[in-house]
């Protein structure tokens, strides 16, 4: 599995942490580490989405694991790109806010999507 855990919080000892020391992992020790939710690729593909249909198709697209022999499994090769779709399809509409001083703007994707892509989304 190529992701890594995401919590919504922010806890710079999580960035780096190693699992599989338990007796019952029996030695599949690995390093990992935990990401904020906000700074996930979801998030990314949420700001970059033009409509519900792009963004169903991006969230399929995403590498999520390897196989055996290496090569990509993304999201539609386990069959949950719809259900990701699901989840966010409330999620791709901008949500109208009022400035200090009273103007109206569209914030749209979280604070680390916005930032990583210079915009609020596409569709904001």
């Amino acid at each position: 599995v190529m992701w890594r855990r995401v919590v919504d919080i922010n806890d710079r000892f999580l960035r780096g942490i190693t699992v599989g020391q338990g007796p019952e992992e029996r030695g599949m020790e690995r390093k990992t580490g935990f990401d904020i939710s906000v700074a996930s690729e979801i998030m990314a593909v949420l700001a970059l989405a033009s409509d519900l249909a792009d963004m169903r198709a991006r969230l399929g697209r995403m590498v999520v694991a390897a196989d055996r022999r290496g090569r990509p499994v993304t999201a539609d090769d386990l069959g949950v790109g719809g259900a990701l779709t699901v989840m966010l399809k409330d999620a791709i509409e901008p949500t109208v806010m009022q400035t200090l001083e009273a103007t109206p703007v569209l914030v749209h994707a979280g604070p680390f999507a916005n930032i990583a892509h210079g915009n609020s989304s596409v569709i904001a």
